[in-house]
């Protein structure tokens, strides 16, 4: 081969060596830019998901502030209302009060003491006398209200039954227990929706429980965590705790917050005699609660032992008083014959055709004392 066709080979291979350098170098900046490129495009969409996880936190905020739950699902700030006068007592009491009968209040029940003149706590009732003020719930948080039912007849003349136009609203407190269950059977025969006040019981099984209870259309309510009238009524700051520990249960157990509330003892309750009730009253209204007590008292946590006739004719002659009656009794695992006495509550009241309700937004509301704002 002479110099002219060495030279061209030696071009050639220049040539050659030097284009598959090039296809290397772009196949390296190929892959070096591929990653960037995937990695600009996955910050990109972070950046967007972050944004619009941002915007579902401050709307998730908003729904919860709309609840009023009081604690960190939307709570408020501890509130230090000024000390208001305790109220005084009202020695009788017209149609939705507490009549001035001669049972006895333990300390710890859920019961009301024998009614005095002059004694130091007012019982007054929710009436057209004493209007309750309207609280705008918010109805996400809250079961709907309960169509207005109609009332039974007879069904051979057609006419309305006996008590066709009273309303009854069963309310069970402290629970759950080992009850509820075969509680919440008996109720689903009738076809009755009751109220559950209930306390802080942890475990899964009383989540269970919690849950079954709102799943079968009755109502749930607050009635404290602890039950502990020490602990609870020592400060506002006290309640606000204990308030926040039963609302976090419910709103783990049953995805929202009740709006209801029943105070440990009733807003009449022994330990508030000097400290009036009134600051946890204004907490409850400043956290878009409504709170109920009861006007018919079936008298199984009076310390007197009722038999199961006995209870069963105490929630009767109660409700046969009463057009509209807010009856209290208890579901706690000692409260067997409460459970049995049901039989035969259940039965009568339907053989006379009384409305079995649960407590709702728009249930007027039986208040032993009233707010201060209200006077």
């Amino acid at each position: 081969m002479d110099d002219y066709g060495r030279e061209a080979s030696r071009r050639a291979r220049n040539e050659k060596t030097k284009r598959a350098r090039e296809q290397f170098m772009m196949l390296v900046l190929l892959l070096a830019l591929v990653p960037t490129i995937l990695c600009i495009i996955l910050f990109s969409k972070q950046s967007k998901l972050q944004k619009d996880i941002e915007v579902l936190e401050q709307e998730l905020r908003k729904y919860d502030q709309g609840g009023g739950t009081g604690n960190n699902k939307g709570g408020s700030g501890t509130l230090s209302p000024a000390p208001t006068p305790t109220p005084t007592i009202t020695p009788g009491f017209e149609e939705g009060g507490i009549p001035a009968t001669g049972t006895s209040h333990k300390e710890g029940s859920d019961q009301v003491g024998q009614v005095t003149p002059g004694a130091d706590i007012g019982f007054i009732a929710g009436t057209d006398e004493n209007p309750t003020p309207t609280l705008e719930p918010t109805p996400t948080l809250t079961p709907s209200p309960t169509p207005e039912p109609t009332k039974a007849v007879d069904p051979e003349t057609g006419e309305p039954l006996p008590w066709a136009d009273k309303k009854v609203y069963i309310t069970f407190d402290d629970g759950p227990s080992k009850n509820t269950d075969a509680l919440l059977d008996l109720l689903n025969e009738y076809n009755a929706k009751v109220t559950f006040f209930v306390i802080g019981h942890e475990g899964e099984e009383n989540k269970r429980l919690y849950k079954r209870i709102v799943e079968e259309g009755h109502s749930i309510g607050m009635h404290s965590y602890s039950h502990d009238y020490a602990e609870i009524y020592k400060s506002v700051e006290d309640f606000e705790k204990d308030f926040t520990k039963i609302s976090d249960l419910l709103y783990d157990s049953i995805g929202y917050v009740p709006k209801l509330y029943r105070f440990p003892g009733g807003s009449s309750n022994s330990r508030c005699k000097s400290l009036t009730i009134q600051p946890f009253i204004s907490f409850l209204l400043e956290n878009d609660l409504r709170y109920f007590d009861w006007n018919v008292d079936n008298g199984d946590a009076t310390g007197k032992n009722y038999t199961v006739e006995e209870l069963a004719q105490n929630l009767l002659d109660g409700v046969e008083k009463k057009t509209v009656s807010v009856v209290l009794c208890h579901d706690t695992n000692a409260k067997g014959k409460t459970l049995e006495s049901m039989k035969i509550v259940l039965p009568k009241l339907v053989e006379k055709g009384a409305q079995i309700l649960p407590i709702t937004e728009d249930t007027p509301m039986i208040r032993h004392v009233k707010p201060a704002q209200e006077d």
